[in-house]
């Protein structure tokens, strides 16, 4: 047996206490942020909280989007079904409903993401329109959400948001709007 040498044990120690430092070190978050007030009526388990602010859109699929860049625009019995692909994400639509009762249908194929983000941004705040429902590629939906939804999707394939008057909440249904898909 070995004798018991006390310069094994400091080295060990040394190389050890600092492995126990860096790994119980806490993680400080690099901003605060206030969290966003959300309406629970109005969400879904599947949701996630959205910030329209941080969307980022480029340019180029902009101006092709708002250029009747979309592969189908069809309009029938008051439903504005638009249909693009999911490949050219982010984008963003310029639409104008100009009956109480229309909608639109934007169907994204193709889309392979693991969340959508979007947001309804009318030309006049007092337009009462919401995302009334989301079809997820595997047929399910759910809904109704607010202006901006921020949703898991759980498997590729193609995505539909369907955009109409919140019928819970008064105010012009007729206007511009954009929306904008991250």
């Amino acid at each position: 047996m070995k004798p018991f040498n006390i310069n094994n044990v400091s080295n060990s120690v040394l190389l050890i206490v600092p492995l126990l430092i860096v790994s119980c070190k806490k993680a400080v978050p690099m901003k605060d942020k206030e969290a966003d007030s959300i309406i629970v009526s109005e969400q879904s388990a599947n949701t996630l909280p959205s910030d329209s602010q941080e969307l980022k859109i480029n340019k180029d699929t902009v101006e092709m989007i708002q250029n009747n860049g979309s592969e189908v625009n069809e309009v029938k019995n008051g439903q504005i079904i638009k249909v693009v692909d999911g490949e050219k994400l982010p984008l963003l639509i310029d639409e104008k409903f100009t009956d109480k009762n229309q909608k639109l249908i934007l169907k994204i194929r193709n889309y392979e993401k693991t969340s959508l983000k979007a947001s309804i941004l009318p030309q006049n705040n007092n337009m009462n329109i919401r995302f009334n429902q989301i079809r997820t590629p595997d047929g399910k939906f759910d809904g109704p959400f607010s202006r901006d939804i921020s949703y898991e999707i759980p498997k590729s394939g193609e995505v539909w948001l369907i955009i109409g008057k919140n019928l819970m909440a008064e105010g012009e249904i007729a206007g511009d709007f954009s929306v904008r898909v991250e």
